[in-house]
């Protein structure tokens, strides 16, 4: 407008006024969304309790088990969208499919390798997806037909949901 300005003791107590109001509406915020968090993790582990031993024991397949899981957590919890950090919304069912044959994976895998451990086999052959990565899908070392160290592949049970992973133990193999 032409004119000078300077800050005067109402300015300066006037934008002190906002930033506290803005800060405690985001502390509230912060809390909210924490308590959402929270009350979303025991939504799962409850849920998850009642659905992974049923996996485990091989009375359900991975896919019902998440099927059960996602029904359950859109039911009793009304949660039909996960939402991630990037803000993406992902239905319940999706992730929850996703997430359910993620640990089924490497549970499995787990098995595999603690049980060919235990019987002294110290090398693994890999089986995964053509383009697979051994750290990411963009790795360009291709795991399919390698051949890892049991704890090489202890590392790397899967490297992403739905990865189709699994290791078979080379007995024999000599380290070159």
């Amino acid at each position: 407008m032409g004119e000078h300005f300077t800050w005067s003791l109402i300015h300066t107590e006037a934008l002190q006024s906002l930033a506290s109001d803005s800060y405690a509406g985001f502390m509230r915020r912060s809390q909210e969304e924490q308590r959402m968090a929270s009350v979303f993790y025991r939504a799962v582990r409850e849920a998850a309790r009642r659905e992974v031993p049923l996996l485990a024991t091989g009375n359900t397949t991975a896919l019902q088990a998440a099927r059960t899981l996602a029904a359950r957590l859109a039911a009793e919890h009304q949660l039909l969208y996960v939402v991630y950090r990037n803000g993406a919304r992902v239905p319940v069912q999706a992730w929850a499919e996703a997430a359910t044959l993620a640990k089924s994976a490497v549970a499995y895998n787990a098995g595999t390798l603690n049980r060919s451990r235990a019987a002294g086999v110290a090398f693994m052959q890999v089986f995964d997806g053509a383009d697979c990565g051994w750290t990411s899908h963009q790795d360009p070392d291709k795991a399919t037909g390698t051949v890892r160290t049991v704890e090489d592949a202890a590392a790397w049970p899967i490297t992403h949901p739905r990865c189709t992973r699994a290791f078979a133990p080379r007995p024999h193999h000599v380290a070159v």
